[in-house]
């Protein structure tokens, strides 16, 4: 529909006279109203000044052919103009003379969501990552249609968050096209007009004055990394490696996600920040032939989307608020619980299975007991999200919420002491087999090491340069060191010089988990990772000596027991797996059918597991010490029920 001519005069009326109430925006060639008929429809209205420098009829005539020849869901949509000249009488050198005063308008759809530029906010705060891929894949398309849909194709020059505009369901849409150009035959030209702001203009226009599509694609880059990263995105970028803002932003958000998501659901939603992430990086290579055209860019964006299928997008708050430890948990009151062990080799474990004798216990669990059995306990749980560690000799059990502040409750679960210890959610804990020290990582803090003979005061903080770390553990045979799983790496640090001393990398995808086991008289470490896997690493060579496969979803927990030769590793395919901590062979795979697993935990001196599902706790044992390659059977046999 080919947009209303409209008068000043209306113009006036349905914006009350250009107040300052209906101001909504302001530019460097005009300023924006909201304009309201009496019927209640609502649009936006661009008054072009007429006193501005450099600013004639050719570039109204400019942005109004462009915005003419526009039809995209992306693009905002030009409903009206207006284009009149009032003559006004004025005294000028003595005399009373007529001057023509011009009235350009232009008259765009109302977009509620205002603009882009005041939604912008870090990965912690603000909009959640759907909504921000949304505006992302919006924008892309939106160019995409400028420079291939159009013939001749129409660059932009002014890309930024100010002028894309959201629409109520914040669907993004492009805007502001007065220094638009159109570019036939000739691909690269050099100006001297002045164009774009800056921030958003690459080096070759600044330097050279040089114009091309991949102006553009600069530009789309800084908005890109703006909206994954906030507002310092892009100045965040570059005070790193890409690797490094990468692994960053990929941490950043993946705390935020694993609120919302988990399984295939948050590593396709950790896929797509990390593809955006790398596209924009790519956008602002110096080199201007080395920037991806639009046409990629939508296509690399499109396949993350065909991951993500048909996963339904959350519009509510991402954070979940975990129940403190003081409050009961829901009872399972009508609801029995049969485990059932699927082994894959010669180890035996036991478990309990709950008979119609079953009883409730304590409102939130329940035991049996068979004929010359010793009694097992299965716990269900309803979303065990808190960070939990046991003194090695105090009677304290230590645990960490999400308002920053650290509990120390004795056996009775009655607390002794609470203090601050970060500004925001705790997510980790691990207190110290031997000294007085207790780590704990927070989400938005460094870590920090609290020794308790000092009143917990606060004697240690390592910077880990804005990574989160996802888990943390002292190094058991070596009293100054400590582990902390951060992104795709572990990093090894010495607590007495507060220094790193290596990393190890290799995943494909986060790490979520590790453990440290001895072999003969070396150390090694099994990291646990969303990408389906878990690895072995000599903590003397510094190298990935083994990597565990068989999980069908991402490795949630790995455990060493502390005297069986066997590790385990957990994953959200609700599986356990056993592995032989000489051979590194699969020994056994557990199925238990209580959902996702989430903690396992051995017992010294003792050969039961405790493992953590979704749905409850399992408790069980393992009855043969030695596990050998030798007695190992196919994985294709697991399945028997015992």
């Amino acid at each position: 529909m080919d947009p209303t001519d409209i008068t000043f005069r209306l113009l006036e009326e349905i914006t009350d006279g250009f107040s300052e109430e209906r101001k909504i925006g302001q530019g460097a060639y005009g300023t924006v109203y909201k304009g309201e008929f009496r019927n209640g429809k609502e649009i936006a209205v661009k008054m072009l000044h007429n006193d501005t420098l450099g600013f004639d009829d050719k570039q109204f005539e400019n942005e109004f052919q462009n915005l003419m020849r526009l039809e995209h869901p992306n693009i905002v949509r030009l409903v009206a103009y207006c284009y009149e000249t009032q003559h006004k009488y004025a005294e000028y050198k003595g005399r009373i003379v007529f001057a023509a005063i011009i009235h350009r308008a232009l008259c765009f759809e109302y977009l509620t969501g205002g603009s882009l530029e005041n939604h912008l906010s870090d990965e912690f705060h603000g909009l959640d990552w759907p909504t921000r891929f949304k505006i992302i894949k919006g924008t892309c398309e939106g160019l995409k249609y400028l420079h291939e849909g159009l013939k001749p194709p129409i660059y932009h020059l002014d890309l930024k968050p100010g002028n894309i505009l959201l629409d109520k369901n914040m669907v993004p849409k492009l805007a502001d096209f007065g220094l638009s150009k159109l570019f036939t035959e000739e691909k690269t030209r050099v100006t001297q007009t002045p164009i774009g702001t800056v921030g958003y203009l690459p080096p070759e226009y600044i330097e050279k004055n040089v114009l091309s599509n991949k102006l553009d694609i600069f530009s789309l880059g800084v908005v890109m990394l703006n909206v994954i990263a906030g507002p310092r995105g892009r100045s965040r970028s570059a005070e790193m490696s890409s690797q490094e803002f990468t692994d960053l932003v990929l941490g950043n958000w993946t705390v935020r996600l694993q609120a919302t998501w988990n399984g295939s659901s948050l590593e396709a939603y950790r896929q797509q920040v990390k593809t955006c992430t790398e596209i924009a990086l790519k956008c602002v290579e110096i080199d201007r032939h080395k920037r991806p055209n639009i046409l990629d860019i939508v296509n690399k964006i499109n396949e993350t989307e065909t991951m993500i299928g048909k996963l339904p997008i959350s519009h509510g708050s991402e954070v979940r608020f975990v129940n403190d430890h003081r409050e009961k948990q829901t009872s399972y009151s009508d609801e029995f619980i049969t485990l059932e062990s699927r082994l894959a080799s010669h180890l035996n474990l036991s478990d309990t299975q709950v008979n119609q004798e079953a009883y409730h216990h304590n409102g939130s669990s329940f035991k049996e007991k068979e004929e010359d059995r010793e009694v097992h306990q299965i716990i269900p749980m309803e979303n065990p999200d808190i960070p939990i560690d046991a003194h090695p000799t105090e009677p304290w059990i230590l645990t960490g919420n999400i308002f920053g502040s650290v509990d120390i409750l004795n056996c009775d679960t009655q607390q002794v002491k609470r203090f601050k210890a970060h500004s925001w959610n705790i997510t980790c804990l691990d207190v110290h087999p031997t000294e007085p020290y207790v780590l704990s990582v927070g989400l938005l803090d460094p870590i920090k090491m609290w020794d308790w003979n000092k009143g917990w005061e606060c004697i240690r903080m390592f910077d880990m340069q804005g990574v989160l770390a996802h888990g943390i553990k002292f190094n058991p045979h070596d009293s100054y060191k400590f582990a902390a799983a951060s992104m795709m790496n572990v990093q090894v640090w010495n607590f007495r010089s507060s220094r790193r001393e290596f990393t190890l990398f290799g995943h494909g995808s986060a790490v979520s988990c590790f453990d440290y086991f001895t072999r003969g008289n070396q150390q090694y470490i099994i990291t646990g990772s969303l990408d389906k896997t878990a690895r072995i690493w000599d903590c003397k060579s510094r190298t990935c000596v083994q990597i565990l496969i068989g999980h069908m979803d991402c490795v949630t927990c790995v455990c060493s027991h502390p005297d069986l030769p066997i590790l385990l590793t957990g994953s959200n395919d609700e599986t356990v797996r056993l592995w032989n901590s000489i051979t590194f062979k699969l020994e056994g795979v557990l199925d238990f059918e209580l959902g996702k697993v989430g903690a396992i935990v051995c017992l010294k001196g003792s050969k039961r597991v405790v493992i953590g599902h979704q749905a409850g706790l399992v408790i069980t044992e393992i009855r043969n010490e030695q596990p050998g390659p030798s007695n190992r059977r196919p994985i294709e046999q697991c399945g028997e029920e015992t």
